[in-house]
């Protein structure tokens, strides 16, 4: 067929274009985009949302593919506009992503978009190929092969049911090397899609091999989604069990810190019991000068004997006390100085990664000749609770790069500077790390009003 004016090539997509295997295929599609966004509780409001959903994606396809098909067949070259007839329906897809599937990191929106986007143009490919095995089995009876055609379109609704099931935006954390797989892959299939689409090859062998190979694409590109939140959550798993020992032996090491200062205080009061009773009967003697002057001496020379911090945040004071216990293992002095809210919207994981990593990472690359102290400052400043730890270096000899890494790794993740900065993307805030008059500065924010999206 010729090229065709736009009305003409309009009217003729709703009298021959539009047949069985269209309304199905639409059908199978609008119903996958429903499970993409299909609601965690049923109400009226979101049972409405679904129904507009589907009946606005299925008239959007139709009146958008007329659209699309009218303007194409304005290309002489029949194949160039078949090749771009076939950009519709993933950019269907596409618009649907972008205005439906807004939460989450930008990076997760990414990774399922172009999933989304290369299974339905393979989709479509396999199912011109189907289409044309069925016709040679069937002898091209309309309702068989209309059927058949639109049967891997049933395809694209299971990898929505797989989007939607496993998602991976309940986590944060995503590999490189898997972000490069996926989007390796959906490169693969859409150049795939396209050159299937360009050939017009009748060779049964040739269109079974394609299909093959477009199926085992499609195949491991889903799996390689599946592998990749299945890592990230025994990633996640194990982040919080470390955590979670964290906390435990930090509430342990606070119950022992009591227990000493509970016997410190009896001590104390046993101490200033015998103090009271020697100055009484100093006075008593009528030697009040001597009296006066051996109460200064006690009070100048009495060391503070008890050791605990405590803040409104009962997280912040498990840690802060288990790091102050490390410090005094190494023999060096924290200062610490805390003002917060008693409660903070931040996970207690990332609380916790982000002030171990940040003090153990002082610690280990603590260097004063002078005894000088770390300093640990937690503010709230606004709408932001800032966190700042320095502690003095050697700059001659310490490599700055080592600065930002400690050397502790836990399975599955390490601590350093990837940690903190992604505790900060999280909530909206920001990390910088530098050197200020010998002293390793790292200041971390994070935002009060953001809180995280993810599921533990």
């Amino acid at each position: 067929m010729g090229p065709l004016d736009f009305g003409q090539a309009f009217s003729f997509y709703y009298q021959r274009v539009l047949d069985l295997t269209v309304y199905l295929a639409f059908f199978f599609l609008s119903v996958g985009l429903c499970i993409l966004i299909w609601p965690k509780e049923w109400n009226k409001k979101s049972i409405i949302k679904l129904i507009c959903v589907f009946v606005g994606s299925y008239i959007t396809c139709i009146l958008f593919s007329s659209l699309i098909f009218a303007a194409v067949r304005q290309i002489p070259d029949q194949h160039i506009s078949q090749i771009a007839y076939a950009f519709t329906l993933p950019l269907i897809i596409l618009a649907f992503t972008l205005i439906f599937m807004r939460k989450g990191r930008a990076i997760h929106r990414t990774i399922k978009a172009i999933i989304l986007i290369s299974s339905i143009a393979v989709v479509e490919v396999l199912s011109k190929n189907t289409g044309f095995f069925f016709g040679i089995i069937a002898n091209d009876v309309f309702i068989i092969v209309a059927l058949a055609r639109s049967l891997p379109f049933v395809l694209f609704t299971c990898v929505c049911f797989l989007l939607h099931k496993i998602d991976i935006n309940r986590y944060r954390n995503l590999s490189n090397e898997m972000v490069i797989i996926i989007s390796v892959l959906s490169a693969l299939l859409v150049t795939a899609s396209i050159y299937e689409q360009a050939i017009t090859t009748q060779e049964t062998a040739t269109v079974a091999l394609l299909s093959l190979l477009d199926i085992v694409l499609l195949f491991v590109l889903n799996f390689s989604y599946y592998a990749t939140y299945k890592n990230i959550e025994h990633r996640h798993k194990i982040t919080n069990l470390e955590v979670q020992k964290t906390l435990e032996d930090a509430e342990r090491m606070s119950i022992a810190i009591d227990q000493t200062n509970r016997e410190e205080l009896e001590k104390l009061r046993h101490d200033i019991k015998n103090q009271f009773s020697y100055v009484d009967i100093m006075l008593q003697q009528g030697q009040n000068e001597e009296a006066k002057k051996y109460i200064e001496d006690y009070i100048n020379n009495n060391n503070p004997i008890l050791h605990s911090f405590s803040c409104s945040n009962n997280v912040i004071n498990s840690i802060i006390n288990l790091e102050l216990t490390k410090a005094k293992i190494k023999n060096i002095k924290i200062d610490v100085k805390v003002v917060v809210p008693p409660a903070l919207p931040f996970k207690d994981i990332d609380l916790v990664s982000l002030l171990t990593n940040m003090i153990d990472n002082a610690l280990e690359n603590y260097y004063s000749e002078d005894k000088d102290t770390i300093t640990v400052r937690i503010m709230k400043q606004n709408d932001f609770i800032r966190f700042i730890v320095s502690n003095p270096i050697n700059i001659e000899k310490i490599n700055l790069r080592s600065l930002t890494k400690t050397s502790k790794a836990g399975r599955g993740h390490g601590y350093g500077t990837k940690i903190i900065k992604n505790i900060a993307d999280a909530y909206k805030g920001y990390v910088d790390f530098s050197v200020e008059n010998n002293r390793f500065v790292c200041d971390a924010v994070l935002n009060l009003n953001v809180k995280e999206q993810m599921d533990d």
